[in-house]
């Protein structure tokens, strides 16, 4: 017999979902957790590369972002936390975070896309409510640092603009169910 609370609709019943992170939870929320401290690094190996010029602090901000989200993502998975990057992540975007902050910023547009199409998939398959709502918040964040990082690029919303909206080609990285 389930333990699950359940609401009836007038053709249905509907178990509550749980409010922590199931088992399944915390496989995705260890993974959301190692793809923001690769971000973090990689916004940390550009500033040490001198990406930024004078907007080298946006680039700072823009680490410690991801940095808070890996501890807010800690938090919640207390010792079930990875606490490390995720090295293939990493390694395979490493060479776009170098000197030169045009190329950087385009770089990071397209982590910050992949990012925001990841969680949105990861939002499908969390069933707990506290990881699902603790990935929508973070999740809204990296969509503003996709425009952020666009418009440090040089690029315009209006003659660029399926650069600022289009995420369809982008590939999640969110593991299948």
């Amino acid at each position: 017999m389930s333990t699950s609370p359940v609401s009836s609709t007038s053709d249905k019943v509907v178990a509550t979902p749980p409010r922590r992170p199931t088992s399944a939870d915390i496989e995705l929320l260890a993974f959301a957790q190692s793809a923001e401290l690769s971000a973090r690094d990689l916004y940390e190996q550009a500033v040490a590369a001198g990406a930024g010029g004078d907007q080298v602090a946006s680039l700072v901000a823009l680490g410690a972002h991801h940095d808070a989200y890996a501890q807010s993502l800690s938090a919640l998975l207390g010792t079930d936390a990875p606490r490390e990057r995720n090295d293939v992540l990493f390694s395979a975007l490493t060479t776009g975070f170098g000197p030169d902050t045009e190329s950087m910023a385009l770089a990071a547009h397209g982590l910050e896309n992949t990012l925001v199409v990841t969680h949105t998939d990861l939002l499908g398959l969390l069933e707990g409510t506290e990881g699902a709502a603790l990935v929508a918040s973070i999740l809204i964040g990296e969509s503003r640092h996709c425009a952020a990082m666009a418009a440090l690029a040089g690029k315009s919303p209006v003659s660029d603009i399926d650069l600022f909206l289009k995420t369809s080609e982008v590939d999640s990285l969110a593991p299948k169910a």
